[in-house]
């Protein structure tokens, strides 16, 4: 009787649980962002971004009111792929009307701190939600370097009133408990910090339900589109410059096949077998020690500032003394192509690649860190010769081990870009959609020039459609029916 085969091993990701570990406030800082003019607008949103090795961003986003009820509510993110949190922040830019500013991390956690003591000397208690927040951010402790924030307003906590806010009752309730009396007011009306930007997104909500920032955000992307909304967008005609969200949606629902069914495809079938995970080892396994150093070293990558290159110096002086002391283990030697590569040394990072492919002719890495090299140099029909034509995972190595999702990331990363880029979307697309499954792309996000070349092949893709669509051979009730998979 055959054995029955393991089954893929499958990872999934728990944001809370992450949190839990503590390890979010251990990340280095990437940015910290507060709105231009915030000392004037007194409610206004404060970021803090972390970065993590693999390039992800874990990041909060802490709605503030100065006037009195601090941290009103709150947005998180766990290692999401850097694009999700530009295209979040460009869309939380766009919908609140405000234009960020790079600021010290000292300020924001000042902001945040100051803003919710002074709350909580009127019985105010931030959103239950800030408890996520704050394994994002460092402890705050007595000896955290304090600025002056400018709260309340003439030596007074101003609480605004909003009929909708569902806070409010507690709000009022506190303060009046908590408040000696001259030290507070309170303005009953229907004021609306957001003024007249908000009222597009009222209509997506039932009265009685709390509009939070996190709702307004994800409200703007099209995925939570009603009708109306697509019909709107058909009637503004402007299918040139697209969101990514946008040419996303409307590749797969105008599509001629699915993930599931490419899936069955025999073309495709072999890649269903593939095991991979987070906890595998690489082919070239690293002791612990070892381990903290590439992180260490990571770390450092992730907080450099490429205009500045006696940092960037000293850090290859860092990876190359490693490489010394452990020469055999590729993994130092990737990095340092990394740097390389993103501070656009990209004839030093194709040597790099060739030598890694001739020291480690069997390692994964060497072969995508090659064909990564043409990618970024528009080599296209090179890339496959640089992958000794393998497209297949467990064609080059053929041991039968589970994979690390690192590895698999890196295999077809190339591969992505080349079909992308020759405008075999088709494959482009189930590869891009395996390593989501994976959950690959979650860890070891694509490298932009990947991500970029495959937004383009959707983009060109969906163009027939839109043509279609401009010429008015498909009408707005088809392309709304059409959005929906109606």
């Amino acid at each position: 009787m055959s054995k029955r085969k393991p089954k893929p091993v499958q990872n999934k990701f728990n944001p809370i649980s992450y949190l839990k570990t503590g390890n979010a406030r251990k990340l280095p800082i990437f940015e910290c962002l507060v709105p231009e003019g915030w000392e004037e607008i007194k409610k206004f949103p404060v970021i803090c971004a972390r970065k993590h090795v693999n390039g992800n961003i874990t990041y909060t986003a802490v709605l503030i009111d100065l006037l009195c009820t601090g941290a009103k509510d709150v947005i998180f993110f766990v290692n999401e792929p850097e694009f999700f949190y530009r295209d979040i922040l460009s869309r939380y830019e766009d919908e609140l009307m405000l234009k960020f500013e790079k600021t010290s991390y000292e300020l924001v956690h000042n902001i945040i701190f100051e803003s919710i003591a002074f709350a909580e000397d009127f019985g105010i208690a931030p959103s239950e939600d800030f408890r996520w927040a704050e394994y994002i951010l460092d402890e705050d402790s007595d000896d955290f370097p304090r600025i002056e924030i400018p709260l309340g307003e003439n030596g007074k906590a101003i609480l605004y009133l909003n009929e909708e806010d569902e806070r409010k009752n507690y709000f009022e309730r506190q303060i009046k408990a908590f408040g000696e009396p001259g030290t507070y007011q309170i303005i009953y009306n229907d004021f609306d910090f957001g003024d007249d930007e908000d009222d597009e997104f009222d209509d997506e909500f039932d009265d009685d339900e709390e509009i939070s920032d996190t709702d307004r955000i994800l409200a703007a992307m099209c995925f939570n589109w009603d009708k109306s909304r697509w019909e709107e967008f058909y009637d503004q005609g402007n299918f040139v410059y697209m969101t990514n969200d946008v040419v996303m949606h409307v590749f797969t629902t105008t599509a001629d096949f699915s993930y599931d069914l490419l899936k069955k495809d025999k073309l495709f079938a072999p890649f269903v077998k593939i095991q991979s995970s987070l906890d595998a080892s690489h082919k070239t396994p690293m002791n612990e020690p070892e381990e903290d150093l590439l992180i260490d070293l990571k770390g450092q990558f992730g907080e450099l500032n490429y205009d500045d290159p006696k940092k960037i110096a000293k850090l290859l002086k860092k990876i190359d003394s490693q490489i010394a002391k452990n020469p055999n283990l590729i993994q130092f030697y990737k990095l340092k192509w990394e740097v390389l590569m993103e501070c656009d040394e990209l004839e030093k990072g194709l040597e790099l690649a060739l030598f890694m492919k001739d020291k480690f002719p069997n390692e994964i890495f060497s072969l995508s860190c090659h064909a990564m090299s043409l990618a970024e140099m528009d080599q296209t029909d090179e890339v496959p010769a640089a992958m000794n034509n393998f497209t297949q995972i467990q064609e080059f190595d053929k041991t039968g081990r589970v994979f690390h999702l690192e590895e698999v990331s890196s295999f077809y990363a190339p591969w992505i870009w080349y079909y992308s880029k020759t405008n075999q979307t088709r494959v482009a697309f189930f590869l891009n959609s395996f390593l989501i499954e994976s959950g690959a792309i979650v860890y070891f996000p694509h490298a932009r020039v990947v991500f970029d070349e495959y937004m383009d092949s959707l983009d060109r893709a969906i163009r027939p459609f839109f043509k279609k669509v401009k010429s008015g051979k498909i009408s707005k009730k088809e392309f709304v029916k059409i959005m929906f998979w109606d």
